[in-house]
C-alpha cells in the first residue's frame, strides 16, 4: 500500500475515551495491525492493546472478519475497496506514557492509541475531532497539514509514534533560544509565572545547545505539560516532551526564596531537553531498530539516564536559574540517594540497567533494599568521570568533549558499551577509563572525596530525616532516635510505606502499609511522635499500636540511633569551585 492511511480521532472527555477510525483505500493482502508493548525512553511490558474496547472492520460489502493471533494485535484479511477501522481507547492513565481524557483536557501517545498497518509504510495523516461546543486546542510537534486546521501528517509510524499530543484550552509560552522557536504549552489550571519560565528556560536550552556546539537535532522544540494538583513525569520526544508537573511547581518564588520545586521543574525540563541528542538522537546499538513487541536489553543506561540526570540540574546552575549553594545541596542529596541502604550494595549499575524492565520499572516497597538506580548512582558515576577528565587534562577537557565525541562518531549507528568506554579513555586516560568500569561493574561506594576536592567542594557525613528517611544535608539531628523506615503523616497516624532492613523498625517486625497509631499509649500525631523520640535514647524500647490490615497489634520496638548513610557537601575553595561552578 503506497496512499496515506488516516487515523480519524474523537474526543470522548465524559467517558475518557478517545474514538478511533483508520481509514485505508484497500487491503491487497491479509493484514496485521499492531500496537506496541512498549515506548522509546520507558523500559517496561506496558501492552497498549489491552485499553482497546469495541473493535470492529467494515468493508465495502460490509462487516469484515477480522483474528486476534496475539494480545496486541488484529488480523484482516484482504478487500479490493475501502476499509475502515473502528475501535476506543480507554483513557485514564494521568502519566506521560499513555492516554488520558477528562473534562479539562486530554494527551496520548500515538503508540498507545493508533494501531501500526504492518503492510502500510507510506505517509500517514492524523485528523484530531475536539470536544463540541469546546474552547479546546492542539499542541504538537508533529507537520500540520497545508491549510488544515487540526490534520497533521506524518512520513511513516515510527514518527507518527514519536509526537505526542496535548489538547485542551492551553496556555502557550513562547520563546527563541539560540534562534530557535520554542514553546511551553501548558494545559490544566495553573498559576504559572509565564515570563520567568520563558527565560529559565530559554537560558537553559541555550546552555545545551552551546554544549553541543551548535548541532540541534529539530526545527522547533515544544514541551507539552499537563498541570494537576500532584504529579510529576516526563518522556522525551524528537522534538517535543511530554511533561506532568503539579500546580506549585510553576511558582517560582515562595517565603521571598526560590521555590525548590519549581527548580525541579526546570531541572525535568533540563533532563527531557537533553535526551534530544543523548537517546533520540546518540543511544544504543541495540535500539536500531527498536523492537516495541519484546523487550531489548542494554547495559548503557547509566550513561543515557545517568549523564542525562548529572548534566540536568547542571544547566539549570549555569542558566542562572539555581545559585551555586543550592546546586551543591541538591547534589549532596542525589549522592545520598544514590548510595545508601542495602540496594546499591547488592546490585551494580550495569545490572540496574540491564534489568530496568522488572527491578527498577516494577520497583515495591523492598526496593531501596535490592537494586541500584542507574539514574542517581549513574549521575554519580558521570559526576565523578567528569571531574577526573577536568583533572587530569588540567581543564583542557570535560564530559563535553566526551559527548561530542561520541555523538559525531555514533549518532547515526549507536554505541556498544565498549565505544562510551573508550571515549572517556580518549580525554581521561586508560586509568580512567578502568575507573570507570570500576565503578560501574562494582557494587562498592566509589572514593567520592578524592575527586570532589579537585573543585573544592569538602564532603561530610549527613544523617536522613528521621521520620520521613528523606536525605538531608544536616550533619546532626535534633531527634537522637529513628525507625529506620518511611514514614507518610495522615494526621491522626503513621503510614510505613518501606522499611530498611536491618533498622528499628525491621527488628520489631513492622511492614509496608502497617498503620501506627499510637506511641507508647499516646495518640501518633507527628508533634506526639516527634516528642517522644526527643525524649528517647537508643536501646529505650517502646510499645506501638499497630494496625496491619484491619487486626490491631501491640508491638515492641527498640530504638537505634539515627544512620549516618547519607553526605553533606559544601564549597571549600572559592577558587577551585570556580572553574566548576557559576560563582558570584
Amino acid at each position: 500500500m503506497t496512499k496515506a492511511l488516516t487515523y480519524r480521532i474523537q474526543c470522548d472527555p465524559l467517558q475518557h475515551y478517545f474514538d478511533v477510525q483508520i481509514t485505508l483505500p484497500y487491503l491487497p493482502q491479509q493484514t496485521q495491525f499492531r500496537l506496541p508493548t512498549w515506548l522509546p525512553g520507558s523500559y517496561m511490558i506496558r501492552d497498549f492493546a489491552k485499553h482497546i474496547v469495541g473493535f470492529s472492520v467494515v468493508g465495502t460489502t460490509g462487516a469484515l472478519d477480522y483474528i486476534r493471533p496475539d494480545k496486541s494485535t488484529w488480523e484482516i484479511p484482504a478487500h479490493d475497496g475501502q476499509v475502515v477501522i473502528e475501535y476506543r481507547v480507554y483513557a485514564f492513565d494521568l502519566s506521560v506514557r499513555t492516554a488520558w481524557i477528562n473534562h479539562e483536557f486530554g494527551f496520548f501517545n500515538p503508540s498507545a492509541v493508533c494501531l501500526q498497518c504492518l503492510s502500510h509504510h507510506g505517509p500517514l495523516h492524523i485528523e484530531i475531532e475536539l470536544p463540541h461546543s469546546s474552547q479546546w486546542q492542539i499542541a504538537t510537534g508533529l507537520t500540520k497539514q497545508t491549510g488544515a486546521s487540526t490534520r497533521y501528517q506524518a512520513e511513516d509510524y515510527d514518527t507518527l509514534i514519536d509526537h505526542p499530543f496535548l489538547l485542551g484550552e492551553l496556555t502557550v509560552i513562547p520563546f527563541s533560544a539560540a534562534g530557535i522557536q520554542h514553546e511551553l504549552v501548558l494545559a490544566g489550571k495553573h498559576y504559572a509565572d509565564q515570563s520567568r519560565l520563558a527565560t529559565d528556560l530559554a537560558a537553559i536550552c541555550e546552555q545545551q545547545i552551546h554544549f553541543f556546539n551548535g548541532k540541534v537535532p529539530f526545527q522547533n522544540y515544544t514541551f507539552l505539560t499537563m498541570v494537576v494538583g500532584d504529579g510529576f513525569g516526563g518522556l522525551e520526544h524528537r522534538n517535543s516532551t511530554a511533561l506532568l508537573c503539579a500546580r506549585h511547581t510553576l511558582e517560582p518564588r515562595g517565603n521571598g526564596q526560590d521555590n525548590n520545586d519549581y527548580l525541579t521543574f526546570l531541572s525535568l525540563c533540563s533532563h527531557e531537553y537533553f535526551h534530544s541528542w543523548n537517546v533520540k538522537q546518540l543511544r544504543p546499538k541495540l535500539f536500531h531498530p527498536y523492537d516495541l513487541r519484546n523487550e531489548q536489553y542494554t547495559e548503557q543506561l547509566w550513561f543515557y539516564e545517568g549523564i542525562t540526570s548529572y548534566l540536568d540540574d547542571y544547566f539549570v546552575h549555569h542558566a542562572g536559574a539555581m545559585s551555586a549553594t543550592t546546586y551543591v545541596q541538591r547534589l549532596s542529596e542525589t549522592l545520598t540517594r544514590a548510595l545508601r541502604g542495602k540496594g546499591p550494595q547488592r546490585q551494580s549499575v550495569l545490572e540496574s540497567s540491564r534489568m530496568a524492565w522488572t527491578t527498577f520499572y516494577q520497583q515495591n516497597e523492598n526496593s531501596q533494599n535490592a537494586i541500584s538506580s542507574y539514574y542517581s548512582k549513574g549521575s554519580v558515576i558521570a559526576l565523578l568521570a567528569d571531574l577526573a577528565i577536568r583533572k587530569i587534562s588540567n581543564g583542557a577537557h570535560s564530559l563535553k568533549d566526551v559527548m561530542n565525541d561520541l555523538y559525531v562518531r555514533h549518532a547515526e549507528d549507536g554505541t556498544s558499551q565498549a565505544d562510551l568506554i573508550a571515549s572517556f579513555a580518549r580525554f581521561g586516560g586508560e586509568e580512567l577509563a578502568a575507573s570507570l568500569m570500576q565503578w560501574l561493574s562494582s557494587t562498592q561506594t566509589p572514593a567520592l572525596e578524592q575527586w570532589l576536592q579537585t573543585v573544592g567542594l569538602r564532603i561530610a557525613p549527613a544523617v536522613s530525616d528521621p521520620i520521613t528517611m528523606q536525605p538531608s544535608t544536616k550533619t546532626e539531628t535534633n531527634l537522637p532516635v529513628s525507625f529506620g523506615a518511611v514514614l507518610t503523616d495522615k494526621q491522626n497516624h503513621f503510614e510505613i510505606t518501606r522499611v530498611f532492613e536491618d533498622s528499628a523498625a525491621a527488628a520489631a517486625g513492622l511492614s509496608p502499609k502497617d498503620r501506627i497509631v499510637a506511641i507508647d499509649g499516646i495518640e501518633a500525631t507527628r508533634a506526639n511522635v516527634t516528642r517522644a523520640m526527643q525524649r528517647s535514647q537508643p536501646g529505650q524500647v517502646i510499645t506501638l499500636h499497630v494496625f496491619s490490615s484491619d487486626q490491631l497489634h501491640a508491638v515492641d520496638l527498640t530504638w537505634q540511633a539515627p544512620v549516618v548513610d547519607g553526605f553533606s557537601l559544601s564549597i571549600d575553595e572559592q577558587a577551585r569551585a570556580a572553574t566548576w561552578l557559576r560563582l558570584g
